[in-house]
């Protein structure tokens, strides 16, 4: 009889696991397939309004480099939905090796552009197209000859792996080194982003007080209310992916059945997500030039 019970509860036990696999591997699919989508939109859409625009403006670069970055990305998902749907990889060892990494570099390269663009906001920041054009070159020169080689020479190559697997690399989290520039890159974007929260909230605030109620009215209000956009993706699609790998570093050794792997690879989905910004920003352009419309109609009408 008590043979007969454990033997049903290892039964449901192994039955419960697939399953909860299969619904997270079908959540990666989804979310992948939506980031591409509107991810790809988004690039296209923006891309010819600044084609329209022709702008040469500190904003109208740092822009240009984020939609360059999110296509590097979305070039990268088709391979990851290839390898979630058909469960097996069939790219060779260094193409599953960079599209991991082009998944992180995108993360903090447009992290990065996000921090400069509220900070120059907040500090109010006059630069010359000039040194905004030398900066942004010096980001992707930086990028592209020291930080990606370096990362790709050591990144998923101190341990063996079957060829058919991809996007497993937690055994790398045995070095110490890993473990230490995991918590290092995890507390510096938690902290940074607290910080721009809180400076960012206090600056709108106080905008809010000395504009109201005309604030929409105000260039200086709206503005900030932008800046403040770029910390809502952080803390939407960055935030929540280092907090649990804080927790998946100090708990992965009792990951048996590689649940935490799959629920890791969830959360640095949702940290793609950060691509769909550029349809946000058509979709808040398109309503501001509708209320100037109903705005300009209202006036020539007497209302």
């Amino acid at each position: 009889m008590l043979n007969s019970c454990i033997t049903q509860q290892n039964h449901s036990s192994n039955g419960t696991v697939p399953d909860s696999s299969e619904k997270l591997h079908a959540v990666l699919i989804i979310l992948y397939i939506i980031n591409l989508a509107g991810g790809t939109l988004g690039v296209i859409m923006m891309s010819q309004q600044l084609f329209q625009r022709r702008s040469q403006s500190v904003m109208t670069m740092i822009i240009t480099s984020l939609l360059v970055l999110h296509s590097f990305m979305l070039l990268s998902i088709p391979f990851r939905l290839s390898y979630y749907i058909l469960g097996e990889w069939k790219f060779g060892r260094f193409a599953c090796r960079l599209a991991s990494a082009i998944i992180y570099l995108h993360m903090y390269a447009t992290f990065a552009f996000y921090v400069a663009i509220v900070t120059a906001r907040l500090l109010r920041l006059e630069l010359r197209r000039c040194c905004t054009a030398a900066w942004v070159g010096a980001v992707w020169l930086l990028g592209a000859l020291v930080i990606t080689p370096v990362l790709l020479s050591y990144y998923g190559t101190s341990k063996m792996y079957r060829p058919s697997e991809c996007f497993q690399f937690h055994r790398e989290l045995r070095e110490a080194h890993m473990v230490i520039a995991n918590y290092c890159l995890a507390g510096i974007l938690v902290a940074v982003c607290a910080v721009l929260t809180g400076i960012q909230l206090a600056v709108i605030y106080r905008a809010a007080l000395k504009y109201w109620p005309d604030i929409n009215s105000r260039v200086e209000f709206r503005a900030q209310a932008k800046s403040f956009f770029f910390i809502l993706v952080t803390l939407v699609c960055f935030m929540p992916h280092h907090v649990f790998r804080v927790y998946y570093i100090q708990n992965y050794n009792l990951d048996k059945d590689h649940k935490l792997l799959l629920y890791n690879e969830v959360f640095l989905a949702l940290a793609t997500m950060c691509c769909l910004d550029m349809l946000c920003f058509i979709a808040g352009i398109a309503h501001r030039t509708v209320n100037q419309e109903v705005q300009l109609q209202c006036v020539n009408t007497g209302f």
